[in-house]
């Protein structure tokens, strides 16, 4: 049985409203999930972006394909969250109020819990020398946005089903 993903991306353009959600969160009640995974084996991961509708778009694509999702907006709050709960993998935003994407990744690297967890940076930067950077602090993947969410998921399921292809 197979269900077909909406094109999701169309959030951030307006295509569906948000409005009437509290929280990301909220947008499991109508969202169906295929279970790639049981779900006491369901991969966590930690989704950190500032803008909403981002992070909305992110916890819908990826509890679609079977992921326990956790979200924060802000550099501090996705800490607190790493460190209550260690996910199997984040997704960072660079660019963020407060702490940025770096500060955030440099002290989850100092929680010897998450120092191994892999990171990936979303960023709207998207010059060679941006994800030069990115790349030299150890992140797996520096991707830019706009972005495939269903390519994104895909990536980062072979990342942590051990296959770098």
């Amino acid at each position: 049985f197979r269900l077909r993903r909406p094109a999701l991306y169309p959030l951030s353009y307006g295509g569906l409203s948000v409005r009437s959600l509290t929280t990301p969160s909220q947008a499991a009640f109508w969202v169906p999930v295929r279970r790639r995974y049981p779900q006491a084996m369901a991969p966590k991961i930690l989704v950190v972006d500032d803008d909403p509708v981002i992070a909305l778009l992110l916890e819908v694509n990826f509890r679609l394909d079977g992921f326990d999702v956790t979200t924060a907006g802000r550099g501090e709050d996705a800490i607190a969250r790493a460190k209550e709960s260690p996910p199997d993998v984040i997704l960072l935003d660079v660019m963020m109020p407060g702490l940025d994407g770096y500060e955030v990744y440099r002290r989850l690297r100092e929680i010897p819990d998450l120092a191994e967890t892999p990171v990936f940076f979303l960023s709207a930067r998207a010059k060679d020398e941006d994800r030069a950077r990115g790349m030299a602090t150890g992140v797996v993947e520096y991707v830019t946005k706009p972005f495939d969410p269903s390519a994104l998921v895909a990536l980062v399921r072979r990342r942590l089903e051990g296959s770098s292809s």
